[in-house]
This record gives C-alpha cells, structure tokens and sequence, in this order.
C-alpha cells in the first residue's frame, strides 16, 4: 500500500512539472533525483509562479518524507532548483536553453523531463 503512494505522489509530482512550467529537466546526481523549473516568481506572473513552486515544493516535500522513490531497487529523494523567468518571455526562453544545454540531463542514466 505504502508503495502505491510513493508512485502516486511521484507520478502526481511529475505531471505537475510537465503541465505548469515553461521548461523542466530531471538528473540523477548520487542518491537524488534533482528536478529544475524556469518560473515565473517575479514580474506580472508571479503569483502563478509563486503558487506553482509551492505546489512542486509541497509534492517534493511529501514525496521525500514518504522515503523517496525506488527505481530499479535503489530509493532517491528529491530536490529542486529554480531559476525566476521574471514573467519575461526573452528570459524565459534564455532559461529554458539554460536548463536543457547546461544544467539537463547527462549520461546515459538521466532522466529527460523537458517540454516546450
């Protein structure tokens, strides 16, 4: 039972990052999983952005006090860095280049989580 939890809260927590963020990205760093959002946290959208970062902080919150997320028999925590779009759509799409070229996936083991 506990199980279905964890993958419902992992899933829940994924969907959210796919449907409410301009960009996101996923890595494997050791034992975490660390999750990175360009939202809007200033400017005229932030409110938006500001109640879509306590919705990924909350469901990361709940996720890690659940144990984290087992894949392929090894548990992961998560974490997550945030970068301020300044409700600009020149900086935002400067940040999604950031978070897919710079700070995304690497290797074979990382997970992508990018969408436009």
């Amino acid at each position: 039972m506990k199980i279905n939890k964890i993958i419902l809260s992992f899933i829940s927590a994924v969907a959210i990052l796919l449907s409410t963020s301009i960009v996101s990205f996923a890595k494997v760093v050791g034992d975490k999983i660390v999750l990175g959002a360009a939202i809007s946290l200033t400017g005229k959208y932030s409110s938006n952005g500001v109640h879509t970062q306590n919705g990924y902080n909350m469901a990361v919150d709940r996720i890690n006090s659940m144990g984290g997320v087992k894949v392929g028999g090894k548990t992961y925590k998560f974490e997550i860095i945030y970068y301020d779009d300044e409700s600009n759509p020149k900086r935002a799409a400067q940040l999604a280049e950031r978070l897919i070229s710079q700070d995304g996936p690497k290797g074979p083991s990382a997970v992508n989580l990018k969408t436009a």
